[in-house]
Formats: C-alpha cells, structure tokens, sequence
C-alpha cells in the first residue's frame, strides 16, 4: 500500500490547525483558508485517502464560482460554495478535515 505524501501532511497540518482553532468561526476560516483546496490534490493521498480528499473538495466547490452580470468570476467555486453553507455543514466540514489528516498522520506513522 502506498502511503500519502509528506507535503499533505504538513499541508493539511497548517489548515487542520487554524481550522480547529475556533469551530464556531469554522465558515470564516474555511473561506479565508479556501487556497488549500487548490494547492492539495488527491495525488499527495494514498490510493486509500485520496476519494476522501477528493470528496471533501467536490462538496466544497459544488456550487462553483459566483459570477457578475458580465459573466466574471467574482468569487472562486470554493469561497462560493462555502458562504452559502450552514453553520452546522461548515463545522461538519472541519471534522471531516480534521478526522482526513488524523488518518494521514497514521498513515505516516507520526506521533503526536
């Protein structure tokens, strides 16, 4: 079994930690956060995480970007989708994050 990369790891550890730091400003974080979803790629998962990962960023840019009248992209497909969700989804979202890197870190054999 191949393992995940070490850079999601370290990269999934910055935007585990600011998310976890206040899971009830989770929706504010996400979108402030939202450039992880296009720097980690389901490559850096293992075959085993990576449909995790690659679910997790489906779900968060569902809704796509919002456009002006002229058709512009006035806000990215994440920062879109993520204003339109629950308080509730978002801090769901962040577990889902949270409990994805706990299974990378295994994987990785890191203690804590």
């Amino acid at each position: 079994m191949n393992k995940s990369n070490i850079f999601v790891y370290i990269e999934l550890s910055k935007l585990v930690s600011s998310l976890t730091a206040n899971v009830l400003l989770s929706k504010e974080i996400l979108k402030s956060q939202a450039g992880y979803f296009n720097i980690i790629t389901g490559k850096y998962f293992s075959d085993a995480l990576c449909p995790e990962w690659e679910s997790i960023a489906s779900e968060l840019k569902e809704k796509g970007p919002q456009k002006d009248q002229e058709g512009k992209i006035k806000t990215n497909a994440f920062i879109n989708t993520i204003d339109q969700m629950s308080q509730q989804e978002c801090i769901d979202m962040v577990f889902r994050i949270t409990a994805l890197y706990e299974k990378v870190k295994l994987e990785l054999e890191f203690p804590d």
